[in-house]
């Protein structure tokens, strides 16, 4: 006989299991995902018997409800498999090995040089400037000017500086501003600060490519406009339990496409950025490539 489980009822995209009478396979899904981009599952699978799946914690991205993620095959296909287990699930992609050398598109216009400004983190006040950590980076822009999208991903959120997850209080935002973040393939995310409320363009869910218009650059002051665009992954600490610890968000270096070619923006500057089909090819799948070659013969 299988071992049933029992678990507190929760909220959220629930685990089911099926089981095929016939060859007594089980096979795992997951049911109620109503998120956009990718959902992080981590699966503790324990006690099993007749079964040659070892017991254990396993990591899977599940981006379609319904999308089934393990099969349990009986050694003895004349009695069940034994099994318990316990599982969380966490929005977006959590532990993926980030790209560090992928170049992304400056999220402003091509037409002019803009001013790049690395925003450093205010908990290193301590140390030099130059040894303080780079969280992101401020574009300086006009009033009216659009902010871009710098790589492919899914709109996963747009949140309010009070709603936003994190909270730095050496970042002063206003209220009619937002912040949209931008999940990539690669498991990083793109955080554009400083649009507009009024002024966007995209909405929670919705794919983007580099390129892509996502709204107007917003203001702190009403004079000076500019968005802050930061990458970040999120990671578990080395010796945490996935299933109890909370995820921490970590700051990636970014490389971007530029006139001078491509650069790690490490301080101040003016540079210009540039979008060419490479950017954007790059980031299309097979069918895509086939199709826009189609397209631009």
């Amino acid at each position: 006989m299988s071992l049933l489980l029992a678990v507190e009822a929760v909220a959220g995209p629930q685990v089911r299991v099926k089981r095929d009478p016939a060859t007594k396979v089980l096979t795992f899904y997951l049911e109620g995902k109503n998120s956009p981009g990718v959902l992080t599952l981590y699966f503790d699978l324990r006690e099993v018997s007749n079964c040659n799946q070892l017991p254990g914690v396993y990591r899977y991205e599940i981006a379609q409800d319904g999308d089934s993620f393990l099969t349990l095959r009986p050694e003895d296909k004349t009695r069940d498999v034994g099994y318990n287990y316990a599982y969380r699930t966490l929005s977006g992609r959590v532990d993926s090995p980030v790209d560090t050398m992928f170049v992304y598109r400056i999220p402003a216009t091509t037409q002019r040089p803009l001013q790049i400004t690395p925003v450093r983190d205010g908990r290193d006040m301590d140390r030099p400037e130059s040894e303080r950590r780079i969280i992101g980076y401020s574009v300086g822009l006009e009033e009216g000017d659009t902010v871009y999208a710098a790589r492919r991903g899914i709109v996963l959120s747009i949140l309010s500086p009070a709603d936003s997850p994190i909270k730095r209080p050496d970042v002063k935002t206003t209220a009619g501003t937002v912040r949209l973040d931008v999940e990539h393939a690669d498991g990083s995310r793109g955080c554009y600060t400083c649009l507009e409320a009024e002024h966007l363009l995209v909405g929670v869910g919705d794919e983007v490519l580099p390129g892509t218009p996502l709204g107007l650059a917003g203001s702190y002051d009403g004079e000076h406009h500019f968005t802050v665009f930061m990458l970040t992954r999120r990671a578990f600490d080395p010796g945490d339990d996935p299933l109890q610890a909370q995820p921490r968000t970590r700051y990636v270096k970014g490389r971007f496409a530029t006139a001078e070619g491509d650069l790690f923006i490490g301080e101040k500057r003016v540079c210009q950025g540039v979008m060419n089909d490479d950017l954007l090819l790059r980031e299309l799948s097979k069918r895509e490539l086939k199709r826009w070659h189609a397209l631009h013969r």
